[in-house]
C-alpha cells in the first residue's frame, strides 16, 4: 500500500491535529531518493532481547534501544520516568515514587517490564500506586519491543515489552582485572541525592559483578497548587462536595523517598559457554501524594504547618525485595543448534502500606520465572530460528483493609517459536506462542485460560539505507488475578472494584506499517498502526455506589486503537567545532470502544522539535514538546489541559587516562515551569509533574 494511501485510510479515524502531523510525515516519506546519495550504511544497534541476530536497521519490528551515554543522561528514578520522552511511551506516575511505562496507550500487564528477559515478579500490575521493583539505574541498555517480537515474552503485552538489561550476571570476562564506574547526582527540585557504584572484574574463567545505589529526596516542588479543585470536584458525586481535600502549594506533599539497592553476581566462563548467578536486594520507601487514598474531612484542612511536612494524612509504601537469578548458555550443544540458553529467576517480594505510620495492607508475592531458548542453525527454508519454553509460578497474598484480591496461586506455561527467511532484499519473520494460565484463588472458582498468539512480518530493503516493513500480530491475553477476583474498596483509584470470574481471553489484532529512510540530508522513521481488540477487559463504571465509592466492574468490550510515531532528523551544520542537527517528532494514540465511547487514560497528541550540538567532548541539546489537551478522557474521567515542555541537557566528557573517563552533565526539565497533568495518570487532578528542575551529575568510568 502506498504511504499516502495508508495515511489517508488511517486519518479518517483521527482528529485534524493528528492528521496534520501524519500528512507532514507522509510528504517527507514520499520524497524521491537520488541514486547519487551515498553514505556509510548504518547497521543500527544490535537487539539483545531477540535471540536471532538482528539490529534496529534490519528488522521489521518497531524497537527502541537506549544505551551508553544516551541512557545515562535519560536515566530517571523509575523505568517510566526514564522512557517517558521516547516515541509512543508515557509514564503513568502515581507521584514521583511510581512510574509505570505506558506504551501506545497500554499499561499494566499489557506493557510488561522485564529484568534481563524475566518478569519483575512484583505487585506493580495490581494497582497504579505499586512501584515496579525493576531498578534500571545501572542498566547497560533498555530495549522496548513492540509488535511481533513481544511473543517471545508473552502474548498479553499488546502494548509492548520493556526489557532492562544489565550485567549482574557477566557473560564474558572483562578485559581488565577490575573495571567499573561511580556516579553522583543532585536534583534541586526535590533535593534528590543519588550515589551509585559498579565494579566488574575477572580473570581466566571467573568473572564477578557488584553494584550499589542509594537515592533519597524530599517532597518535590510544583509550579502552583497540587490539586485542581474544580476538576477533582467534578470527578466525584454531590456528597463529596461537602468534603475538602488538603491542598498544598509549591510542593507536592508526602512525595519524599528513600531507596537503596545492592547486587552481587559471578560467572564461570569457558569456550563452550557460561553459567552465572546473582542476588539483588532492594529497599524502597516512598510516599503517595495526599488525596490518592481518600478525602479528608473539612476539619482536617488547614495550613501545612498544622500538619507537618506530610500534610493531614501520610500514606507510604515500604517495599523490600530479594531476587535470585541464574543464567547459562551452551554454544553448539547439538549439530542442529547454535546455542542453548537457560534463565531462572526467583523473587521474594513484599510491601506494606503505612497509613500515618501504622501498617495497613501487606502484599507478598513469591514468584519463580524460567525460560529456555534453543537457537537453531539454518534448516529447511528458514535462515534462523528459535524455539523455547517459559514457566511462571507465583504465590500472591494480601492482608489488610485493602486486600481486595484473595490469596492466589498463579501458574503459567508457554511455548514459543520465531523463524525468519531472507530472500535478497526481503526478510520474512513468523512467530507463534501458546500459553496456559491457571489461577487457584482461596474461596473462589479456579480459572484456566489458553491464549494462542501468532505473528507475521516482512521487511523490504528498498536500498541499503531505506526499508519498508509490514507486520501483523494476533495476540491473546489471559485476564489478571485482580480482573477476575477483586471485591472491595480500592482507595488508590477511588473506586469499589468488582472482578468477573467469567472473563475470557482478550484478543488483539495489530497491523503495522513502517518506513525507514536514511540519507546524508535526512533520516526518517515512521510507524503507523491499527489495533482491533476483541473482548478488551476494562474497568466499567456501573453508575452504582458502595461504601461511598463508585462501583467499577470488570467487563469486556470490543475496542480499537490507532496511532503513529514519527521522527525526522536533519543535519544542519558540520564544522571542526562540532555538528548541529534538528529533529522533529510526534506520536499519537486514539482508543475507542466500538459503542462509540472513549477508552480512559489515553495519551494525547504530542509533537515537538530538538536542536542538538555534538562535539567529541561536548554534547548539548534543547528539546521543546507540545502536548495537546486530552478532550476525550473516557466515561466519568476528567479532561487534561495542553502544555509546553522545554528541556535541555548538556554533557562534557574528559579523558583522564587511557582507561578513565569523566562525564559531567546538567539536565534542566520543565524550564517554563508549566503545570503538567498527564491524562494517563490516575492522579492527574491531584499530583502534577515537577516544576522547573535542574539536575547535576558526574560519572567516572575506570
Amino acid at each position: 500500500m502506498p504511504p499516502i494511501a495508508s495515511i489517508n485510510l488511517l486519518s479518517r479515524t483521527m482528529n485534524p491535529k493528528s492528521c496534520a502531523i501524519l500528512f507532514l510525515s507522509a510528504g517527507t516519506a514520499s520524497i524521491p531518493v537520488n541514486a547519487d546519495d551515498h553514505k556509510p550504511i548504518d547497521f543500527g544497534k544490535m537487539i539483545i532481547s531477540t535471540p536471532l541476530p538482528q539490529s534496529t536497521s534490519n528488522t521489521a519490528l518497531p524497537v527502541t534501544v537506549l544505551s551508553g551515554d544516551d541512557l545515562r543522561l535519560k536515566a530517571g528514578s523509575t523505568v517510566g520516568d526514564t522512557l517517558k520522552n521516547e516515541l509512543g511511551i508515557h509514564s503513568q506516575s502515581f507521584g514521583p515514587g511510581v512510574g509505570q511505562p505506558v506504551i501506545r496507550g497500554q499499561s499494566g500487564s499489557r506493557a510488561q517490564v522485564l529484568q534481563n528477559g524475566l518478569g519483575s515478579l512484583d505487585a506493580s500490575a495490581l494497582s497504579p500506586d505499586h512501584a515496579n521493583s525493576t531498578e534500571a539505574f545501572w542498566a547497560d541498555r533498555i530495549e522496548v519491543l513492540r509488535g511481533p517480537s513481544t511473543l517471545l515474552y508473552g502474548g498479553g503485552a499488546i502494548g509492548g515489552v520493556v526489557n532492562v538489561i544489565d550485567n549482574r550476571i557477566p557473560d564474558k570476562v572483562p578485559e581488565r582485572l577490575i573495571e567499573g564506574a561511580a556516579e553522583q547526582r543532585y536534583n534541586f527540585v526535590n533535593e534528590g541525592k543519588t550515589s551509585a557504584f559498579r565494579l566488574d572484574g575477572g580473570k581466566d574463567m571467573f568473572a564477578v559483578h557488584f553494584d550499589g545505589m542509594f537515592r533519597e529526596s524530599i517532597p518535590m516542588q510544583i509550579p502552583g497548587l497540587a490539586i485542581d479543585e474544580s476538576k477533582e470536584a467534578a470527578s466525584h458525586d454531590d456528597h463529596d462536595a461537602e468534603e475538602e481535600v488538603f491542598n498544598s502549594r509549591g510542593r507536592l506533599l508526602n512525595t519524599n523517598s528513600r531507596t537503596y539497592s545492592g547486587t552481587a553476581g559471578f560467572s564461570l566462563i569457558g569456550e563452550k559457554g557460561f553459567i552465572g548467578f546473582s542476588v539483588n536486594y532492594l529497599d524502597n520507601n516512598y510516599g503517595v501524594p495526599p488525596g490518592a487514598h481518600g478525602h479528608h474531612e473539612e476539619e482536617e484542612d488547614g495550613d501545612p504547618e498544622e500538619h507537618g511536612d506530610e500534610g493531614p494524612e501520610s500514606v507510604r509504601i515500604d517495599l523490600q525485595q530479594t531476587r535470585y537469578d541464574m543464567k547459562s548458555e551452551i554454544k553448539d550443544p547439538f549439530a542442529f543448534a547454535d546455542s542453548l540458553r537457560l534463565r531462572l529467576g526467583y523473587n521474594d517480594y513484599q510491601h506494606a502500606e503505612l497509613e500515618n505510620g501504622q501498617t495497613g495492607t501487606v502484599y507478598t508475592n513469591r514468584g519463580f520465572d524460567s525460560r529456555v531458548e534453543l537457537i537453531q542453525k539454518p534448516w529447511a527454508f528458514f535462515d534462523h530460528g528459535v524455539v523455547g519454553a517459559q514457566t511462571k509460578n507465583s504465590e500472591f497474598e494480601a492482608k489488610g483493609a485493602e486486600a481486595v484480591v484473595p490469596r492466589s496461586d498463579i501458574n503459567g506455561y508457554g511455548i514459543f517459536t520465531v523463524q525468519d527467511i531472507h530472500t535478497g532484499p526481503l526478510t520474512f519473520e513468523f512467530g507463534a506462542r501458546v500459553e496456559q494460565q491457571f489461577i487457584d484463588a482461596d474461596g473462589r472458582k479456579s480459572s484456566s485460560h489458553t491464549p494462542v498468539s501468532g505473528s507475521a512480518s516482512a521487511l523490504w530493503n528498498v536500498t541499503d539505507q531505506d526499508s519498508v516493513s509490514l507486520s501483523f500480530t494476533r495476540a491473546q491475553r489471559a485476564p489478571d488475578v485482580q480482573e477476575l477476583y477483586s471485591d472491595g474498596p480500592h482507595l488508590a483509584t477511588q473506586s469499589y472494584d468488582i472482578g468477573n470470574e467469567n472473563l475470557i481471553e482478550e484478543t488483539a489484532h495489530n497491523l503495522e506499517l513502517g518506513f525507514h529512510i536514511d540519507r546524508e540530508w535526512a533520516k526518517l522513521d515512521l510507524n503507523l498502526y491499527q489495533n482491533w481488540a476483541q473482548d478488551y477487559i476494562a474497568r466499567i463504571n456501573t453508575g452504582e455506589e458502595q461504601d461511598h465509592l463508585p462501583v467499577y466492574r470488570a467487563g469486556q468490550r470490543d475496542a480499537q486503537f490507532q496511532g503513529f510515531e514519527a521522527q525526522l532528523t536533519i543535519p544542519l551544520l558540520e564544522t571542526h567545532y562540532g555538528s548541529l542537527d534538528t529533529q522533529f517528532f510526534g506520536d499519537y494514540t486514539r482508543g475507542r470502544f466500538t459503542d462509540g465511547s472513549d477508552v480512559p487514560r489515553m495519551p494525547p497528541l504530542r509533537y515537538g522539535m530538538q536542536l542538538g550540538w555534538t562535539h567529541h567532548v561536548w554534547d548539548t541539546n534543547v528539546r521543546i514538546t507540545r502536548a495537546e489537551e486530552q478532550d476525550k478522557p473516557g466515561e466519568n474521567e476528567t479532561e487534561t489541559d495542553s502544555y509546553w515542555l522545554l528541556n535541555s541537557t548538556t554533557s562534557y566528557k574528559i579523558a583522564a587516562g587511557e582507561t578513565t573517563d569523566f562525564l559531567m552533565f546538567v539536565k534542566a526539565n520543565n524550564l517554563l515551569d508549566q503545570t503538567i497533568r498527564h491524562s494517563v495518570s490516575y492522579l492527574r487532578n491531584t499530583a502534577p509533574d515537577a516544576g522547573r528542575a535542574v539536575e547535576l551529575g558526574v560519572r567516572v568510568v575506570f
